[in-house]
């Protein structure tokens, strides 16, 4: 669940403002505000999924976070292909996690 600390910790750990962050997600400013409120609504359905892919993504790879950044920046300017990016890059993530934890089982 995405609590309005957690929602306003990655958007400052992107170091975006409420708009530039809401644009990324492909939703209005007052919905990243009413979220980053404690007594809001919480983000849900897609750009509830983003805002997960984007966290696993920056906790996989801190160092890419520019990078990643500006994949997302890029494909937020064409519309909805932040969610798809995301959602690949996460799966990305997964397979190769997984793959080097066979990696490691084998060389057992």
């Amino acid at each position: 669940m995405w609590s309005a600390e957690r929602v306003q910790a990655l958007r400052e750990r992107m170091g975006l403002s409420r708009s530039e962050f809401a644009k990324l997600l492909g939703v209005d400013a007052r919905s990243v505000h009413r979220w980053e409120d404690p007594e809001g609504p919480r983000p849900k359905g897609s750009a509830a999924q983003i805002l997960t892919g984007i966290h696993a993504q920056l906790d996989a790879e801190p160092h890419k976070a520019p990078q990643v950044l500006k994949l997302l920046a890029s494909a937020a300017a064409v519309g909805g292909l932040a969610y798809l990016l995301m959602r690949l890059l996460n799966q990305a993530t997964q397979k190769a996690t997984r793959m080097d934890g066979r990696s490691e089982h084998d060389e057992a």
